[in-house]
């Protein structure tokens, strides 16, 4: 009971800022626990890609981030707590691509894409990807809105490439399906990382134990 009314009695606001896509798994599934645990605490969040989150931090506009890219090493920050996320391309349920065991990806190349944002995170990553094998893709609908492009896709209008996490719901209701393509892996990094010279605050502190102990991978399992 006395660990209970300490943390109670941490008060203050809490500036996070993060990718788009991690709103839903780690703040709308998980903010009543935190509230009850922390109801002195103010969350104020704000979305923004990879590069505008590590400036934001950089002129303390945020107390801490949580990224969706690749692996940042780099001893400015302190990370805190890190995952690997695994990403594929997928289809609706009744594409003729879902029935392959395996697929090419030049036979990918040749469906209609609906993507993320160019330059966003696991999109850049793609590209990156992509381009290393002289290809590209060009998405006949791009949107920041992830719910968006997996409802699309489960109508059948066009493929997708999202981090697993994002596509689970879909996947187990049987509407989307995962595609395994051959010599082709993008692996994307959850990292919760603060500047090394902030000074760590009570609420920071609960903040930080609080999505520590969320996975987005062990969801997937």
């Amino acid at each position: 009971m006395g660990t209970s009314r300490q943390e109670g009695d941490v008060r203050g606001v809490i500036r996070l800022g993060m990718a788009d896509s991690l709103c839903d798994p780690l703040i709308a599934r998980n903010f009543g626990s935190f509230r009850q645990q922390h109801p002195g605490i103010d969350l104020h969040i704000y979305d923004a890609g990879t590069g505008e989150l590590f400036r934001m931090m950089d002129h303390n506009e945020v107390d801490l981030i949580c990224t969706m890219d690749s692996r940042v090493f780099d001893t400015s920050y302190i990370t805190v707590q890190e995952e690997a996320v695994g990403t594929h391309f997928v289809v609706s349920a009744s594409n003729p691509l879902a029935a392959r065991k395996q697929t090419p990806l030049n036979a990918l190349l040749k469906q209609p894409f609906l993507l993320t944002e160019k330059g966003m995170s696991y999109r850049r990553l793609l590209d990156e990807q992509l381009a290393a094998r002289s290809m590209e893709v060009r998405p006949v609908l791009e949107t920041a809105r992830a719910d968006l492009i997996c409802e699309l896709v489960a109508q059948d209008m066009g493929i997708s490439f999202l981090p697993d996490y994002v596509t689970e719901g879909d996947v187990r209701a049987g509407r989307l399906v995962r595609l395994e393509v051959a010599e082709f892996e993008v692996t994307v990094w959850k990292q919760l990382l603060y500047r090394r010279d902030k000074w760590l605050s009570p609420q920071m502190k609960a903040m930080i134990d609080h999505l520590s102990h969320i996975r987005l991978q062990g969801e997937n399992h």
